[in-house]
């Protein structure tokens, strides 16, 4: 596909077939994501590719075992806001776990451009705190993964990048470090990544038209 092609037809995938996805084609996936830009050349990413079923339902269990929790207490203050998270849970977290293929992402926050700085010359704390708003280091996975995204869709697979489940990343990371044994110190889950074969037409909400958020300065 050419460049322009993969990008006006990528769509957020969410149905995959029961189709394997070879190691190699998960490794160019991975490698477009490893070339992606990064702030400081931090390269701020850690990748565990899951294809065991018997991982990807425990991580299921954790996942729902905290839902229950968040929504028990959420309904005790709005019953109709609990049982839109727990539908939002099962139609945009859940799904992934079916997918062939699932890359966890770490990644970590450093510091942004003239934190020290400002911090050596005692900047007022919301300025300090303004500063982690334009995250540096978030910005550059998300750069990286669409790397990620747009190799897939070449290789004829479909994906979606994954933050949904963020709500539960202590419990996930806490299963992570216990059955795989992987923890770094100031690293956290930062977006998954489903992969696999499309199973059906994929739509995509509609977009802004361009003239509503571009100002040109000539």
């Amino acid at each position: 596909m050419e460049l322009k092609d993969l990008i006006y037809s990528r769509h957020s995938i969410r149905k995959f077939k029961d189709t394997d996805v070879p190691k190699e084609d998960i490794l160019k996936i991975l490698d477009a994501i490893r070339v992606g830009p990064s702030a400081e050349n931090d390269q701020n990413w850690h990748f565990i590719v899951v294809k065991n079923k018997d991982f990807t339902n425990k991580l299921a269990d954790v996942i729902n075992t905290k839902l229950a929790k968040v929504v028990s207490r959420v309904a005790e203050v709005d019953e109709k806001r609990a049982a839109r998270f727990e539908k939002f849970t099962k139609l945009f977290t859940l799904f992934a776990l079916n997918a062939p293929v699932l890359v966890m992402i770490y990644s970590y926050t450093a510091p942004p451009a003239a934190y020290t700085e400002y911090k050596m010359i005692n900047m007022p704390h919301e300025e300090l705190d303004h500063l982690f708003l334009q995250n540096c280091g978030m910005q550059s996975l998300g750069a990286a993964v669409e790397n990620g995204v747009l190799m897939a869709m070449d290789l004829g697979y479909g994906s979606c990048t994954m933050t949904s489940q963020n709500w539960a990343h202590r419990e996930i990371e806490a299963l992570v470090k216990e059955e795989l044994g992987f923890e770094r110190e100031g690293w956290f889950l930062a977006t998954m990544l489903p992969i696999g074969v499309p199973d059906g037409e994929a739509k995509s909400p509609g977009r802004k038209p361009l003239d509503e958020m571009v100002i040109f300065v000539e």
